[in-house]
């Protein structure tokens, strides 16, 4: 009967490595995702702004995807400078606040058409030269 329950009690603490482990190792994945997709919606705009003399002219900072987003997604989808649609962040948020704590949303601000601000979050630390948290990508 004890060894039974030494057996159990050994088999819980792998498991629990275990998942400890593949959670990590899917904040990892997601993070390199948001990385690709900041270099590619960075290139997009780099494209809008060569076709239209401008970046997507937006006043307030919008979260890329959402149903609120009027501005960037319809912007670049309208020159096709991002095939297969604009990319929301890996965990399919399309609500939250920029800048909030537990918000991993895209989000992106143009008042006026010089220059943007995108901000994404990171769930670790695994991407050199970043730390967890929030990031501010400018051209």
């Amino acid at each position: 009967m004890l060894e039974v329950l030494v057996v159990v009690a050994v088999m819980a603490m792998l498991m629990s490595f275990t998942m400890a482990s593949m959670r990590r190792a899917k904040q990892k994945n997601r993070d390199s995702r948001r990385e690709q997709d900041m270099k590619q919606l960075q290139n997009a705009l780099a494209i809008y702004a060569t076709n239209a003399g401008l970046y997507p002219i937006c006043a307030a900072e919008v979260i890329v995807g959402s149903a609120g987003d009027t501005c960037i997604g319809p912007a670049l989808l309208s020159i096709q400078a991002m095939q297969g649609g604009v990319s929301t962040d890996p965990l399919g948020l399309t609500t939250g606040i920029c800048g909030g704590a537990g918000s991993y949303v895209y989000c992106y601000q143009s008042p006026s058409g010089f220059t943007y601000t995108i901000r994404y979050a990171l769930e670790t630390d695994t991407i050199l030269g970043k730390s967890a948290g929030w990031q501010t990508l400018t051209p």
